[in-house]
């Protein structure tokens, strides 16, 4: 185990995230290397009355330390059981390593659209996958947990039987957006099928992915700036790394999305005077979930909550809730309502 104090070599490195626009400030930093590293960090913690804090990567961070900080980096180990089918993976492993691991014996993770995310926060925060609609939530696949304290040392997990997956993506120019999430919202979706639907600027963004064929037809209301749909790795339906960003984004959960309020949402984004992205992912399928729809919204900046929560504003008779996978940089304690 190393441990860093402020004016250490490595002492930023090892605070920091992918999350570039907020960092931890701790006190000391346990690099901890396996549980009994972990037993150590919270008791230093408890101890001395300090605040605690775990990161891996940092996608998800929203509160910063100021005490000491349990960096899972290390703890990276991944170990694939094809006669099990399952997994089991460190604190601080990543997708990416999973993904890799898996698919030379035909399996594969409920993974999402980033393979640099974290294993264990983002099954702790549900994991909503690539293939969502169809398996679930990756914390529907949870076999063991092991804990030291509050903090998840290690998950072992489910496999799927999945190595190619029917996926792609369709680029439209914003200016056809009015028509795509038209055509997005009247979808006669079948249970199979995960899309998302997501603006960026000036381009209108439609995934899609499932394990069996189905047709994206309907989606070709516009011409399209590319396409790109077919049988492939899940490997290449999984994503890939980003460099790390600045960015804040919150989410809503909603019993019912009626296209008006769609369209006005996609209306209010765009005219944002900060860059706001807007993205739906239709829930139902395998999603053990009362919620219809999920909607999020993220910018390249930190200070725009109540930017976002305008938008917000616009679906509140239809909030039920938000998840942790899409809440960025914002306080954590924020209501949805």
């Amino acid at each position: 185990m190393h441990i860093f104090h402020p004016g250490d070599p490595g002492y930023d490195d090892e605070r920091g995230g992918f999350q570039t626009g907020l960092r931890h400030e701790p006190q000391v930093i346990f690099a901890v290397e396996n549980a009994d590293d972990v037993r150590e960090a919270l008791a230093h913690a408890e101890n001395r009355g300090l605040d605690h804090a775990i990161q891996t990567t940092g996608h998800g961070l929203t509160t910063t330390t100021t005490g000491v900080l349990i960096s899972t980096r290390r703890m990276n180990t991944v170990e694939v059981d094809p006669v099990t089918r399952t997994a089991r993976a460190g604190a601080g492993a990543v997708w990416q390593q999973v993904i890799e691991q898996a698919a030379p014996h035909g399996l594969a993770p409920l993974s999402g659209d980033a393979s640099d995310v974290g294993v264990v926060g983002y099954t702790l925060g549900g994991g909503f996958s690539v293939l969502a609609r169809e398996f679930g939530f990756a914390s529907d696949r949870v076999r063991r947990t092991e804990k030291v304290g509050d903090v998840v040392t290690e998950l072992e997990f489910e496999l799927l039987e999945v190595d190619r997956v029917h996926a792609g993506e369709m680029f439209f120019e914003a200016g056809h957006a009015e028509a795509v999430f038209e055509a997005f919202h009247t979808w006669d979706l079948p249970d199979h099928v995960t899309p998302a639907l997501t603006t960026l600027g000036d381009v209108v963004r439609v995934t899609f992915a499932s394990t069996k064929p189905f047709d994206v037809g309907h989606l070709r209301v516009a011409p399209r700036l590319s396409e790109d749909f077919g049988l492939r790795p899940f490997a290449e339906a999984a994503g890939k790394p980003l460099p790390p960003h600045t960015y804040q984004g919150d989410n809503v959960l909603l019993s019912g999305l009626p296209l008006d309020l769609l369209q006005q949402v996609r209306e209010r984004a765009a005219s944002s005077a900060v860059p706001i992205f807007a993205g739906v992912l239709p829930l139902g399928g395998a999603l053990t979930t009362d919620a219809t729809h999920l909607v999020k919204l993220i910018s390249p900046r930190l200070g725009v909550e109540e930017l976002h929560e305008e938008v917000f504003d616009l679906l509140r008779p239809h909030v039920v809730g938000r998840t942790r996978n899409f809440r960025y940089a914002v306080a954590s304690n924020s209501s949805p309502c």
